[in-house]
């Protein structure tokens, strides 16, 4: 058998936790998925997994086999692209996964932009708010505003972004447009249902933080859910300078606040270490990060 080959089907293995999952994910049939990580054991003369069929761990062996086959592997594909950046044009799949709203707004036009530019490079992208399994899941980037959790990854920050607190003209004209941020706790201020969602609604005037107590009588899982229902005049949403942008500007929605500083929200691009100076992550960063200048 392939060397290679039995070497990226234990590896999927190892990720996706059973040999049915392997032989689904390349359509082959579970018996050889386990023929291919026999062999290997029988090459090395140790078991890599617990069980032959259908396993529950990886052996001691087998994890640092893991990681040696993870070196290797990506070390071919550099070696490939290294091919292919000489001649720019990047190859290859990337899977990526981020969050819902920079996904929308930002990256899925960004991509088709930029997969236009590189028609050899194919790009899987999930849009999700929950926090990805980068080994079960597969993902090989992935954005998100923290890194917390990833400390074995890349981490590359692409950018911080303004937040704005804006509200429609209905609303401001009806319920008065406040002048302080203590005067929010008397106005209706959007809320994500999801904790880790929420933003930190904390103003700075060069001296001085304001906290104000904020709420609202809706709660919604997504911000651009909740930018449409600002725009119906709902109430007050703060939100990062690219999900408002064109709606501040065709006056949909008007800045409230704006003498006070607030937190920004940072995006990071976080990485597989196999993927580093490859040629597909080093244009889609540069690309991003030209894409991203015009949020200012």
């Amino acid at each position: 058998m392939d060397r290679i080959t039995s070497m990226e089907i234990f590896v999927r293995a190892v990720q996706l936790g059973s040999f049915a999952a392997v032989a689904d994910e390349r359509g082959i049939s579970a018996q050889m998925v386990g023929k291919h990580v026999r062999g290997l054991e029988a090459g090395l003369g140790t078991k890599l997994l617990a069980k032959s069929t259908r396993f529950q761990k990886v052996t001691a062996a087998g994890e640092r086999y893991y990681q040696r086959c993870l070196t290797i592997l990506a070390e071919l594909k550099a070696a490939e692209e290294d091919i292919y950046r000489n001649m720019n044009e990047p190859s290859g799949t990337l899977k990526i996964c981020t969050g819902v709203n920079v996904g929308i707004k930002v990256l899925a036009p960004s991509l088709a932009r930029f997969m236009q530019r590189y028609p050899k490079l194919e790009i899987d992208l999930v849009v999700d708010n929950r926090l990805p399994d980068i080994k079960k899941d597969g993902f090989e980037v992935i954005f998100r505003d923290k890194v917390d959790g990833y400390e074995n990854l890349i981490a590359h920050k692409l950018k911080s972004f303004e937040m704005i607190v804006c509200a429609s003209p209905e609303y401001l004209q009806q319920h008065g447009t406040p002048n302080h941020p203590d005067e929010l706790s008397n106005h209706q201020c959007l809320q994500s249902s999801l904790l880790y969602l929420n933003h930190n609604w904390s103003f700075f005037d060069g001296k001085q933080h304001f906290k104000p107590e904020v709420s609202s009588k809706l709660t919604i899982n997504s911000g651009q859910a909740m930018m449409s229902a600002a725009i119906e005049g709902a109430g007050i949403t703060m939100q990062p300078i690219f999900q408002v942008n064109n709606a501040l500007k065709d006056g949909r929605l008007v800045q409230v606040l704006a003498d006070y500083q607030l937190p920004e929200v940072s995006l990071y691009m976080i990485y597989l270490p196999s993927l580093r100076n490859t040629a597909r992550l080093t244009l889609l960063k540069e690309h991003l990060q030209q894409t991203l200048k015009q949020y200012v």
